[in-house]
């Protein structure tokens, strides 16, 4: 128990002063820069973090989620997934790929200008959205190649529903695997999410 408490208490001190830090901003009328949402083993989650994941497409809120919340949400899912799949230390894309994943995120934007802005607003340049661009790479390269094969309809489903549906049930089968592969690392993580 003793070890319990003592793995926990810088946690509680971090959060202790970031609350102190909020609650003098306020009382001395300063202005805030940014607001960190959740706190990760060795990482934290800003609003402005979210807001650039979901400009740039790195992630899509649930369906019927409130935008911030549910940003908040599939950034911490993709921050947990992207620390496992650092560990097995997967290869570095091409940059074809990396420079066809940027144009994705262009497609985003109305404009060029309009994509320029958004970098500028969220302080990110071409070098970090590469970075942005490459761990998509990888997760998708990762998630591909551990749940592809477990996500395959058996003769019997495929006898039921139909040839047609093969897809379809390829999809669910795998998204559910992986929401149950991101549910256990959030188990497994320390993950504060601050109100």
């Amino acid at each position: 128990m003793g070890a319990l408490l003592r793995e926990r208490t810088p946690r509680r001190i971090v959060i202790a002063c970031f609350s102190l830090l909020f609650t003098l901003g306020s009382v001395l009328n300063a202005e805030i820069i940014d607001r960190v949402l959740a706190i990760l083993p060795g990482q934290i989650v800003t609003l402005s973090d979210v807001e650039a994941a979901l400009d740039f497409g790195l992630v899509e809120p649930p369906s019927g989620a409130e935008r911030i919340a549910g940003g908040l949400s599939a950034l911490v899912d993709r921050m947990l997934m992207l620390n496992e799949v650092r560990r097995v230390v997967p290869p570095e894309p091409r940059p074809a790929a990396i420079d066809a994943r940027i144009a994705r995120m262009r497609q985003r934007f109305a404009s060029p200008e309009e994509f320029s802005r958004a970098l500028s607003a969220r302080g990110v340049d071409e070098a970090v959205l590469r970075i942005y661009a490459a761990d998509d790479l990888r997760l998708a390269s990762y998630l591909d190649e551990r749940f592809s094969s477990a996500a395959q309809p058996t003769e019997e489903e495929l006898r039921k529903a139909g040839e047609a549906a093969k897809e379809a049930l390829t999809s669910e089968r795998r998204g559910a695997l992986i929401g149950a592969w991101a549910a256990e690392l959030r188990r497994r993580a320390d993950v504060t999410v601050l109100p």
